[in-house]
């Protein structure tokens, strides 16, 4: 059995964007030549077909509701930061997921940011095993020219800018470091 990966979005949005993102209903994505491209370019047990049975959301209402979710649920360790000064926000979880069909309706999520975001090459989210050492990178998606890409070339860390790996392995250790001393650690079963 495969552990969970982590996932880390960083995107530059204005406060009242993000606002309006996370008020806002979700968006169904739509299967077009990227997803299929993306899909078609994983490696994983029992593949099937990319249909629009598969590529959903989630079945809340808004996306602060996606967001208040993953972070009601503890095993996840989800985090949501907001950095006012850089305009910068930080979304993802310790332990999200080992399974593309279970990663679907977050990455239809982050791909419905392409509207709110400020236009910047900052803007990215990846999916990896994180804890595991190795390599392997489940989804890179980037911003460009008001679309999120998922990048099928994107198969291993090596395949995603250096920088950015960099600082999702910082802010994932500092978030780890955080909440690590926050754990009730008496309370473990």
């Amino acid at each position: 059995m495969s552990e969970l990966s982590s996932l880390y979005c960083k995107v530059k949005i204005t406060k009242p964007q993000l606002e309006k993102f996370l008020n806002s209903p979700l968006e169904d994505p739509e299967l077009n030549k990227n997803w299929i491209d993306w899909w078609n370019s994983r490696k994983m047990y029992s593949k099937m077909e990319l249909t629009p049975e598969l590529l959903r959301t989630y079945n809340d209402d808004t996306n602060e509701e996606v967001i208040d979710g993953w972070i009601d649920y503890p095993e996840a360790m989800a985090f949501s930061d907001y950095d006012e000064a850089a305009e910068e926000w930080h979304w993802g979880m310790m332990f999200f997921s080992q399974n593309f069909t279970e990663m679907i309706p977050m990455f239809a999520f982050i791909i419905s940011l392409e509207k709110y975001v400020i236009e910047s090459t900052e803007n990215q989210a990846i999916v990896f095993p994180f804890f595991w050492g190795d390599d392997a990178v489940h989804v890179y998606i980037y911003f460009e020219d008001g679309k999120a890409i998922l990048s099928p070339k994107a198969q291993t860390l090596k395949d995603v800018n250096p920088k950015f790996i960099e600082q999702t392995k910082d802010f994932l250790n500092k978030k780890w470091d955080q909440m690590a001393k926050e754990m009730d650690l008496d309370n473990l079963d």
